[in-house]
């Protein structure tokens, strides 16, 4: 097997495995090609996406005070907001393929049950999910930006990338 599958780090391809094994495609080397090239597009658009929001790429988020954005090795989306009264705003939302997790969580109450960082899932004592799978990339928003202004921000990318990552799995496994 060669091609885009090949390229991706051994954990992004395990995780396309569990995910082509739960999915119901074909269990074929096409189907890892297929969730494989998706995973690149949507890889790109939440770089593009995090640049276009003036965000900045890090390993950890360490300042409760900074809201964020992470793609999972699943290719999961997580925005969590900056802290208020102890509590964030957090959305959830997962690729389609998956059968074995929730499309889209939602939770106003949040709470983080450690310190996020690359390489490490992200858990909630209390949010919209117990644990995403381990975060590939993590977006800060600006330190500068008034919790209500995060939020938005948050709120606007998280759609803007749903429907990305949407039209990217429609487009792709339309014909299987």
């Amino acid at each position: 097997m060669s091609g885009v599958f090949e390229s991706l780090e051994t954990s992004i391809k395990e995780h396309l495995k569990v995910i082509r094994a739960s999915s119901g495609l074909p269990q074929d080397s096409q189907s890892l090609e297929l969730l494989a090239g998706g995973w690149r597009e949507k890889e790109k658009a939440f770089d593009d996406q995090a640049r276009s929001m003036g965000m900045e790429q890090a390993e950890k988020c360490k300042d409760s005070s900074r809201g964020f954005l992470a793609l999972t090795y699943s290719g999961s989306l997580v925005a969590v907001g900056p802290e208020g009264g102890g509590k964030r705003r957090a959305v959830y939302v997962s690729i389609d393929r998956r059968r074995d997790v929730p499309s889209r969580a939602e939770s106003e109450d949040a709470v983080l049950g450690k310190s996020v960082s690359c390489g490490r899932e992200i858990t909630f004592k209390n949010g919209p999910v117990k644990k995403s799978s381990a975060v590939y990339r993590l977006a800060l928003l600006p330190s500068a930006l008034a919790l209500p202004e995060q939020n938005n921000r948050l709120e606007e990318a998280t759609l803007a990338l749903t429907k990305e990552f949407q039209a990217v799995d429609e487009t792709r496994f339309d014909d299987i």
